[in-house]
């Protein structure tokens, strides 16, 4: 047997044991990672005297872009952008609150109906999570990570027409 021929099978042999220690399958990047689409859509919700309204758009097969605003008495009082993009077979979502410089959460949990982003680096919130109640409900919520390093808020929403 030549030596090109003895590595090529060398290869397959150590590709082989990899798969094996892995479970047996190579999942490609974009299969690993799948952006949250059924948040898709306008939502909203109130609480404490505060309307809150998230509007996502599947922007490409990568991205999925957002924003969100909430009034209080009549004025806006907070309003930030929003990304959810693959990146590095992950899917993040970047937050802009006020505008600010993007802040970077990774998935660390994912479902067909649910996802938790986690940056445990950030102040607070150090965790975002999205969970499709049904098809008209979607509850987000953000909370200070799983040491409880801050309160959990919780924020129900229901799907709401996308108002020019």
């Amino acid at each position: 047997m030549d030596r090109r021929r003895r590595n090529t099978i060398a290869g397959i042999a150590a590709a082989a044991s990899v798969l094996v220690m892995a479970g047996g399958a190579v999942t490609p990047v974009s299969a690993r990672a799948e952006l949250p689409r059924w948040f898709a859509g306008c939502w909203s919700g109130s609480r404490d005297g505060e309307q809150f309204t998230e509007r996502w758009l599947v922007a490409d097969e990568a991205t999925v872009i957002g924003t969100s605003h909430t009034v209080k008495g009549g004025r806006l009082s907070a309003f930030e952008f929003l990304r959810v993009v693959l990146k590095g077979g992950a899917a993040v979502y970047i937050a802009q609150p006020g505008g600010a410089a993007p802040t970077e959460f990774t998935a660390t949990e994912q479902s067909p109906v649910a996802i938790v982003f986690a940056n445990p680096a950030h102040d607070f919130p150090k965790r975002v999570g999205y969970r499709l109640v049904d098809a008209a409900h979607l509850t987000a919520w953000i909370d200070g990570g799983a040491s409880g390093g801050g309160p959990r808020l919780e924020f129900p929403m229901a799907k709401a027409p996308c108002e020019p």
